[in-house]
């Protein structure tokens, strides 16, 4: 009787060691998520002084090359079909 309330209470000791270490994980989990969009918010901010125009931005290929960018397209789209075997 005595060993399996032993048993029971060392079972339940774990149980909660283990939700402990779940939660703390969770928490660094968190806290790591946070930091890092906090970083990406003051890159962007320092971006923005930089250049308040937005210079650069915008993605002109397709006026600048004109049918170029889809000829390379297509020459991809055939590579990667001979890769997988289609």
């Amino acid at each position: 009787m005595k060993t399996r309330i032993l048993i029971s209470l060392f079972s339940l000791l774990l149980l909660t060691a283990n939700i402990v270490i779940a939660q703390s994980d969770q928490t660094i989990r968190q806290k790591n998520l946070q930091k890092r969009e906090n970083i990406n918010e003051k890159r962007q901010e320092r971006i923005e002084k930089r250049n308040p125009n937005g210079y650069g931005r915008v993605d002109d290929r397709v006026e600048r090359r004109g049918d170029r960018i889809d000829r390379k397209q297509k020459r991809t789209d055939r590579r990667v079909k001979r890769r997988k075997g289609e």
